[in-house]
C-alpha cells in the first residue's frame, strides 16, 4: 500500500495516510501537495488522470497537540519500545518470535497494577513465569530500563519502512 506523509500547516510531521485517504483530503480542499514532492499512485479519474503527491500539507489549523498523547497501549507498541528484549535479562526475544515474547506486569494486575506504559514491559516467557505475580522486591529481578511513554518520533520512525529521501527533509533525525 502507498502512503504519503502528512504534514500540518507549519511543516511538522503529523502521520502517514494511506493514498485514499491523501486523496479525500486534497479533493475536499482540506490538502494541497507539498512542492516538490513526488507522485506515490495516479488515479484514474472520469476525465483526467490524479497524480497524489508524496507529501501532503493540510491546510486546516489543527490544535498543537492534537496528534501528541494518542499513543495507544498496543503489545506492539510496547515491543517496538522495548526493543524486542526481556527487560529483566536483557535477552533480545526477537522480532516475530511470539512463542518467547511475552508483556509482563512490574505490578502486577492482582496487586492492583494497570495495564499501560508504566506498568508494562517485554519480557522473555522464563522471566515472566520466574516473577509470575510477584513484585521485583519480592523475586529479586531488576528492571533494565524503567518503563515510560513512548515519545510519537520513536514509534513512528520504527513504522517507517524505507521511506523516500524527500521525507528526511521533514522527519527530523531520519538523514544521516
Amino acid at each position: 500500500m502507498q502512503r504519503a506523509l502528512l504534514l500540518d500547516r507549519n511543516y511538522m510531521v503529523l502521520s502517514l495516510v494511506s493514498w485514499k485517504k491523501a486523496v479525500k483530503l486534497m479533493v475536499k480542499g482540506k490538502a494541497e501537495p507539498v512542492q516538490g514532492s513526488s507522485s506515490v499512485a495516479s488515479v484514474q479519474g472520469v476525465d483526467s488522470k490524479f497524480n497524489v503527491p508524496s507529501i501532503l500539507r493540510l491546510l486546516v489549523v489543527i490544535p498543537w497537540k492534537a496528534h501528541m498523547g494518542r499513543m495507544r497501549f498496543t503489545r506492539k507498541n510496547v515491543l517496538v519500545r522495548d526493543n524486542h528484549s526481556c527487560q529483566y535479562c536483557g535477552i533480545g526475544v526477537g522480532k516475530g518470535k511470539s512463542k518467547n515474547t511475552s508483556i509482563d506486569h512490574v505490578i502486577p494486575r492482582s496487586r492492583g497494577g494497570k495495564t499501560d506504559y508504566a506498568n508494562c514491559v517485554t519480557c522473555c516467557k522464563n522471566c515472566n513465569n520466574k516473577k509470575a505475580d510477584k513484585t521485583l522486591k519480592e523475586v529479586g529481578m531488576i528492571l533494565m530500563s524503567k518503563p515510560r511513554k513512548p515519545t510519537f518520533m520513536s514509534l513512528f520512525k520504527h513504522y517507517l519502512k524505507s521511506p523516500p529521501d524527500e521525507w528526511g527533509d521533514y522527519i527530523i533525525g531520519l538523514k544521516a
